[in-house]
């Protein structure tokens, strides 16, 4: 961040008298006459380091779509962007896919943290509140060079926006929505502003609430799904001339019930409730959260210092703590509901250091990550542990040397990591299990970007990264209790390890938008669980059993968006993604692999006085038959058909003075009520997806 004040506007202001006279236009001034004609003021040039490298293949999400996607979660918000698809558990649990990739393969980076809180399978969504931020960046290409092992399949960086240092005013936003589907209501509150005594210390505080009751599918509700969520986040900083020194805190808590008919009794219920596809039994609507319920807690705290060190280059070290608290209370005999089944706690410290030089045309980035996590399984909670207490500890090293030219630039990385995982468990028939485990490798990224005309840019990045098994892959041994399935991991589990091509070719001018991504990635160990085909009895019922293992695979597809503006009142936007991947040897298909899909928007957007805004959105979604389907991968022979999905989103904003500003917004999403299944949703077997669900909402910017 560089910052001119008085020196930059005094040279603003002189420029045109000082023109003037050397030109002999206008009268003749002295140093006197001109110091009475000029009034200085202040003039503050803010630069913002850019987020990804113009090497990368992103795509990102303004503040305004994440402001009226409040009432969705962060995975449906990002599946407007080519590429990127959700995999659920129910109605509420969903993470994203960027290009067939999920999990633990996706690194989710809040304000320059990695979210540790994705240790515990696939059962549970990211645990962070996307309202608090102001940009979400999606990148596509295989990036564990910058930022590390978990990088694989693509980043997701979550922005908050700079603080406002020197600022003179009290500036915020807050919203209030409810949605018809569970009877939600969402609140979010965001203040921010600069001390009046001390205009280079700022702060910023934002909450979130959020309320629901059982959600329902186009023709039953689905018990038990009901949401309690609340969410802080507080930041103060102070900024000097080459140095900004940042603090922050942000928890993220949530109550969640689980679908009651992804729990199971006897083996010929479960065989009944997968024939059946939906719950035997509904209850009327309730927003009481019964058991089986989840409360998971996610705590951050990060200290953060920009050092500007002129000729030396820029410095930034970072160290973030992480407490994840996470209970799962079933149904349990004897009055012990109360006491939870599963009680895991997580913590981590990640400490970064990065420098960045700037030299002509070149630029070395560099840097150094260190990572210490530890998991404990509570005592006394009568059920054995799903996974076992473990420590990990990683390492990592990296440098980017790039070269920025005239219309194209070139990158290249490389990067050192090395981890070690200790887990010490004992499993249902009382045996001692676990282990150390070590892993290194090599990562590496050759990327380029080519403008070679007006509006016309080609990037095309190319990398080979990795990722360590995690403990729940390597030594899980119970049931999912949102998924309602018994997981098996496997101790011998080797790293995986990608390879990895992307091509974008992205072209726009005032009346069209268009962009097209290819990509090829070849991934070996390939982890995926899959089921036995065989049952497994407990206390709390009967299961299907999960098993990881691996494999080779293969891994390429498309992206499309082309968006037109023929008026300036009237847009049409198309997204469509393609992906096929399967086993390099035996060409099977692998599990959970999005099928095809194409989105439209048409927007009419006119310009009427006295309004700050006008806009009303239809769209349609189509969801292709995944026919790219192996049934041995898979508890039932079949996947689900085809459907098609309609929606709309309507608003107006009105400017109540300089700095405020009102928007009241309408969306519909599945208006037609269309009863169906995704075929990536775990859930799928036991019930539907979401009927009709309409959103309205109040904002107020000042």
């Amino acid at each position: 961040m560089k910052n001119w004040k008085a020196s930059v506007g005094l040279a603003v202001l002189l420029c045109p008298v000082l023109v003037n006279a050397r030109t002999g236009s206008g009268h003749a001034m002295s140093a006197d006459s001109i110091k009475k004609q000029v009034n200085l003021v202040e003039v503050t040039v803010v630069g913002k380091k850019q987020a990804v490298s113009m090497n990368t293949v992103s795509d990102k999400i303004n503040e305004v779509k994440i402001r009226r996607s409040l009432g969705r979660s962060l995975a449906s918000m990002l599946e407007e962007v080519g590429g990127v698809s959700s995999i659920q558990t129910g109605t509420v649990i969903a993470k994203p896919v960027i290009h067939g990739m999920y999990g633990n393969r996706i690194a989710m980076i809040a304000d320059g943290a990695v979210l540790t809180g994705q240790q515990w399978g696939e059962d549970h969504a990211p645990e962070l509140d996307k309202n608090a931020y102001s940009g979400i960046r999606v990148v596509k290409g295989a990036q564990s060079v910058r930022y590390g092992a978990e990088a694989l399949g693509g980043i997701i960086l979550m922005e908050s926006q700079s603080l406002p240092y020197y600022g003179s005013t009290l500036n915020g936003k807050s919203s209030l929505l409810y949605g018809t589907n569970g009877r939600q209501t969402d609140i979010t509150l965001q203040v921010e502003g600069a001390m009046p005594w001390c205009r280079q210390l700022a702060w910023r505080a934002h909450a979130t609430y959020a309320n629901s009751g059982d959600h329902s599918t186009a023709r039953y509700l689905l018990n038990n799904t009901g949401i309690r969520e609340y969410d802080l986040s507080l930041a103060v900083g102070y900024k000097t001339k080459r140095m900004t020194v940042e603090a922050g805190y942000s928890l993220f808590n949530q109550h969640m019930g689980v679908m009651l008919s992804a729990q199971m009794g006897s083996e010929d219920l479960l065989k009944e409730r997968i024939a059946l596809g939906r719950p035997v039994y509904v209850d009327p609507f309730t927003r009481h959260i019964d058991y089986p319920k989840l409360h998971v807690a996610h705590h951050t705290a990060k200290l953060k210092v920009v050092f500007d060190g002129a000729a030396y280059g820029s410095f930034q070290w970072q160290t973030t703590f992480q407490q994840d608290n996470r209970t799962e209370n079933r149904i349990r005999r004897m009055n012990h509901s109360k006491i939870p089944a599963v009680s895991l706690h997580l913590s981590s410290w990640q400490h970064t250091l990065d420098w960045s030089k700037t030299y002509g045309r070149f630029q070395t980035d560099a840097g150094v990550k260190m990572l210490l996590l530890d998991n404990t399984n509570a005592r006394g909670t009568g059920v054995v542990p799903v996974i076992p207490n473990y420590t990990e500890n990683t390492l990592g090293l990296y440098a980017v040397q790039q070269y920025r030219g005239n219309g194209w630039g070139v990158e290249a990385g490389l990067r050192s990591d090395w981890q070690q995982t200790k887990a010490a468990g004992y499993d249902w028939k009382g045996d001692y299990y676990g282990g150390r485990r070590r892993f290194g490798n090599i990562s590496y990224s050759v990327s380029a970007h080519w403008c070679p005309a007006k509006g016309l840019k080609i990037v095309s990045d190319a990398g080979v990264a990795w990722r360590a098994p995690h403990v729940y892959e390597l030594y899980s041994n119970g049931n999912e209790l949102g998924s309602g399935m018994y997981v098996e991991g496997d101790s011998l589990m080797r790293p995986e390890r990608g390879y990895k091509w992307i091509t974008a070719v992205t072209y726009r001018n005032r009346w069209i938008d268009v962009s097209a991504d290819v990509f090829m990635q070849w991934v070996n160990n390939y982890i995926y669980d899959e089921p036995q085909r065989q049952t497994i009895t407990v206390i709390s019922g009967t299961y299907p059993v999960f098993r990881y293992k691996q494999t080779h695979a293969f891994l390429r597809g498309a992206d499309i968006d082309i968006g037109l503006t023929p008026v300036s009142w009237l847009r049409w936007r198309t997204v469509s993604t393609l992906i096929w991947a399967n086993e390099r040897g035996t060409r099977r298909y692998l599990p959970y692999i999005p099928s095809a899909h194409v989105t439209n928007w048409l927007t009419w957007q006119p310009h009427i006085r006295g309004l700050a805004g006008v806009w009303f959105t239809i769209s349609h979604r189509f969801v292709a038959k995944q026919t790219h389907f192996d049934p041995a991968t898979d508890l039932v022979d079949f996947t689900p058909p085809a459907y098609h999905l309609f929606g709309f989103d309507a608003g107006v904003a009105w400017n109540l003075s300089k700095d405020r500003s009102l928007e009241v917004a309408l969306q519909g999403f599945n208006v037609l009520n269309k009863e169906y299944k995704e075929y990536t949703n775990r859930s799928r077997y036991y019930a539907h997806d979401m009927g009709r669900d309409i959103h309205m909402s109040v904002s107020y910017l000042f």
